[in-house]
């Protein structure tokens, strides 16, 4: 009987400690913040991490992500327009600067980047003009009817070097073309791609649409010549492509 009091009473001490060890620890928790508490600022705003707050006049998108925001770390505020701004963008401007050996602020055509991505890597078919294939004359022509708003180019490579104001190697800028030789020794233009930087083109390839470098030995051997549709003001120019 004896035994059986003494075991009862310890029972209900270690009982009793047990309780008050874990609303010390709860209290202990709440004291510091925990790791994953947030809390507000006295501006309102929600402090995920120590010093990094973000303002509650941000909103989502239908994505669920936050499509415009105010970002501070305690030192200024970054503003930030949009999700695509955030997110998209950026991407593809370090994307298409590494492929166009060019720096990310060059890259400042989000019509062209949006486009070159949607089309990159689209397989090569004669006479094709969708994503399931499209050859070289129809590419330059969507692209430069999407981007540039120009729709006025011919169908084929030959027709659209008849149609552009030649200008020299050295006069290209983005959204020029370019024009290549590409059935044996006869140097008829067969082949158009779209000028970008850095002697950079875009282009339905055999091998789908890519980027190519016009120094690289096949392009710079079959090259031809050079057009621009784009300016509507041509000057005076007796220079014939090179």
């Amino acid at each position: 009987m004896l035994k059986n009091l003494v075991f009862i009473m310890l029972t209900a001490c270690l009982a009793t400690s047990c309780s008050s060890l874990k609303n010390s620890a709860s209290r202990s928790s709440a004291s510091t913040g925990g790791t994953t508490t947030t809390k507000s600022t006295p501006d309102g705003s929600i402090q995920f991490i120590s010093n990094i707050s973000i303002k509650p006049d941000a909103h989502q998108d239908k994505n669920g992500g936050l499509s415009s925001t105010t970002i501070s770390d305690g030192r200024g505020s970054t503003h930030y327009a949009s999700t695509t701004a955030i997110e998209n963008y950026p991407a593809l401007q370090f994307k298409y600067a590494i492929l166009e050996n060019a720096s990310v602020e060059d890259l400042d055509n989000p019509k062209l980047l949006s486009f070159m991505d949607d089309w990159y890597g689209t397989p090569y078919h004669y006479g094709g003009t969708t994503r399931d294939g499209i050859d070289c004359s129809a590419f330059a022509f969507l692209l430069m009817s999407s981007v540039y708003g120009f729709a006025a180019l011919p169908r084929t490579s030959k027709e659209q070097y008849g149609a552009c104001h030649h200008i020299r190697r050295d006069e290209l800028k983005e959204g020029d073309l370019v024009f290549f030789h590409t059935l044996g020794k006869r140097r008829a233009v067969t082949h158009v791609g779209v000028y970008l930087r850095n002697n950079k083109f875009i282009h339905a390839s055999v091998s789908g649409v890519m980027i190519s470098d016009m120094n690289d030995g096949y392009y710079d051997k079959h090259y031809i010549g050079a057009g621009r549709v784009l300016d509507q003001q041509y000057p005076p120019s007796s220079a014939a492509a090179q």
